[in-house]
């Protein structure tokens, strides 16, 4: 009889999106009222940058060797390309690097936003860690019978391989802060089965993994699942032939869909 599995709470999700595009009116409203001249509306004014510049320009000084160079945008200054040019010019005059070195300022509009929300849970900026992990099933190789069962009996016993990797995470823990305890995992790669070298499949997934304390908030996240159940990506029956088709075959096939037969 298998040992009884721990109770606790695991949530499965993924990233909605990497770029989270500003909504559409609320450019059309922000550029009537910059071509006409208006006020900009209060909802509307984090849009707007005044400088667009300045980290890019910062960045590439230090790139050149001029990160002790001070910089600033004005109304009236150099071409941003040209503030290499002056700080080199600036070195063979003898330094006089105490005052900034004015480069053009470039408004612009916000239209879209890189999401920085890694996981539920993390602290606004935190980063995402650093490896991955990775779980793997050695898949199978028979060109008859039913590959989709075969598929999913590989699928459910990688399944149980996640639930065995989660549940060590859980009872890693001290026993008086399992009550507490929320894991979170962001799914990379769901379930998937990829072709071997020579013929066959075999099967892998993807995630980061954390434990979490107290309320999660999964806004900007799709949730899969609270019990733990991991996605599984099906492939479909042109997929699992085309795996199991040597490239020898495969490129014969093309040949001859080409109408590239044999001369003879």
């Amino acid at each position: 009889m298998s040992e009884q599995r721990p109770i606790y709470r695991h949530i499965v999700v993924q990233r909605k999106e990497l770029v989270d595009h500003i909504d559409v009116e609320q450019l059309r409203r922000l550029r009537r009222q910059m071509d006409e001249g208006l006020d900009i509306d209060e909802d509307l004014k984090y849009l707007v940058v005044k400088d667009t510049l300045k980290k890019s320009v910062k960045k590439a000084m230090a790139w050149a060797g001029h990160g002790d160079v001070p910089i600033e945008s004005a109304d009236e200054g150099l071409d941003a390309s040209a503030t290499f040019a002056e700080a080199d010019a600036r070195q063979l005059r003898g330094g006089e690097n105490d005052a900034a070195i004015q480069y053009a300022r470039q408004e612009g509009v916000i239209v879209s936003k890189i999401v920085t929300d890694h996981m539920p849970g993390d602290q606004p900026g935190a980063a995402m860690p650093s490896e991955p992990t990775y779980l793997f099933h050695p898949g199978f190789d028979t060109s008859a019978g039913d590959r989709q069962a075969d598929y999913m009996r590989c699928a459910q016993e990688l399944h149980a391989k996640f639930q065995a990797f989660s549940d060590r995470q859980f009872l890693l823990m001290s026993p008086e802060m399992r009550a507490g305890l929320t894991l979170v995992t962001l799914v990379l790669t769901p379930i998937i089965a990829v072709p071997r070298i020579d013929i066959g499949v075999e099967l892998l997934c993807e995630f980061h993994q954390k434990t979490r304390f107290g309320h999660l908030e999964t806004d900007g996240f799709d949730v899969f699942s609270e019990i733990g159940e991991f996605p599984v990506q099906i492939p479909t029956d042109g997929d699992m032939n085309t795996m199991f088709t040597t490239q020898e075959a495969h490129l014969a096939w093309e040949r001859a869909a080409r109408g590239e037969g044999e001369a003879h």
